[in-house]
């Protein structure tokens, strides 16, 4: 007689840490609070933004959003390789670290283009807030980019323990909103 296969049960816990989800979500909401500000002065200004945002080519940040789509994959597949193959994760993770210094290396070229035509934080309220926005972003990738190294390194140095694949999961949760957020400022900026 066979034995009757088992129906694995879904685990409707949230990934990692939650005080990292608690950080990662008040990131976003302030974030959200800037977008709305955004478009409340574009309304007030229309022509002003419509003449910054002609400046901008949006096929950089079309660029550095497939870059952070697709490194939001590489550490959705770092998080699924942890409890199989901590190595492999370490390498995908590795891999999501490599993207983000792309869209580093991207972001650094746009703003020096815009530097070096004299368009500053005080050019006019639309340069204000690409920097503002864009920038804030940025810092938050670099910091991304930090924890992401971070992981990788402990975890090609073994399994490590239940401790750390709630770090790594906490990466996880914390780059995927880096994603999210790219998703949203790249139309709101670049192209609306």
């Amino acid at each position: 007689m066979t034995e009757p296969t088992r129906v694995r049960q879904r685990d409707w816990r949230l990934p990692g840490d939650g005080a990292w989800w608690v950080f990662a979500g008040a990131e976003f909401a302030t974030l959200c609070m800037f977008f709305v500000v955004y478009a409340v002065m574009r309304m007030d200004a229309p022509l002003e933004f419509d003449v910054g945002q002609a400046r901008l080519d949006p096929r950089f940040g079309l660029v550095n959003a497939l870059v952070l789509i697709t490194s939001g994959f590489a550490v959705a597949r770092g998080v699924a390789s942890l409890p199989v193959d901590p190595r492999a994760s370490s390498r995908w993770y590795a891999l999501a670290a490599v993207l983000g210094l792309i869209f580093v290396g991207i972001k650094g070229v746009e703003y020096a283009d815009k530097l070096g035509a004299g368009l500053n934080l005080s050019s006019s309220s639309f340069w204000f807030f690409y920097y503002f926005l864009t920038g804030f972003h940025f810092l938050h990738v670099l910091l991304g980019i930090g924890f992401l190294v971070w992981v990788s390194w402990r975890l090609a140095r073994g399994p490590g323990g239940e401790e750390l694949h709630v770090q790594a999961r906490s990466c996880g949760v914390f780059w995927h909103m880096l994603d999210l957020v790219w998703i949203l400022l790249f139309p709101l900026v670049y192209l609306l």
